[in-house]
């Protein structure tokens, strides 16, 4: 009986000594705060997409990873490059869509509709070089494919919709994981990133 007293006792402190050398080991040998950043954006953009009951959480998924930053000064800067290039892409694909499949009664999913999507991405892109938000380019470029792409038969605005909030949500995941102090507290004791 006094055996297993002794056994009880020391499995709490094995306990510390094993998650004590985790910590070490991932301390040495991570990959970044970025990397781990990233991750746990991506988790709880899926969580946060699967309670919301999405069909498709890829585009809040799509904005964490390309929102992260090194800093959280360098990712507020990008939040607001692409929140502005996630909407200006929402409302360009919403016009174009109601342009090409009930105005023009375009072809969906054919070659004629892909060279026209294809070929309009150009006057989108040069929109964001004119306001001098190339930092934008990529997610607003993604919007617009996933929105034109995805079209098919649904209605253009609740889709574009959904996937522009899908998007910002994503955003505000990205921003909110580059902020969390705990994680910018283990990765300034790392050297391999910082808050600022």
């Amino acid at each position: 009986m006094n055996t297993a007293l002794v056994e009880e006792t020391k499995k709490p402190e094995e306990k510390l000594i094993f998650l004590r050398k985790i910590i070490n080991y991932l301390e040495e040998n991570s990959p970044g705060m970025r990397v781990i950043k990233t991750a746990l954006a991506v988790t709880i953009s899926l969580v946060i997409e699967f309670y919301r009951g999405s069909s498709m959480p890829d585009n809040t998924c799509i904005a964490a990873v390309v929102c992260i930053q090194p800093t959280l000064k360098s990712t507020w800067q990008t939040a607001i490059d692409r929140t502005l290039g996630t909407i200006i892409a929402g409302v360009y694909s919403y016009v174009l869509a109601i342009l090409l499949r009930q105005i023009w009664d375009i072809q969906l999913n054919t070659i004629g509709f892909y060279l026209l999507i294809g070929l309009l991405s150009f006057p989108l892109m040069a929109i964001m070089i004119a306001i001098k938000k190339p930092g934008a380019l990529v997610i607003t470029a993604i919007v617009y494919l996933v929105i034109m792409i995805n079209i098919s038969d649904t209605d253009p605005l609740s889709y574009t919709i959904e996937r522009v909030v899908a998007t910002l949500i994503g955003i505000a995941v990205a921003l909110f994981v580059n902020w969390l102090p705990p994680l910018n507290k283990i990765g300034n004791k790392m050297g391999k990133t910082s808050a600022e």
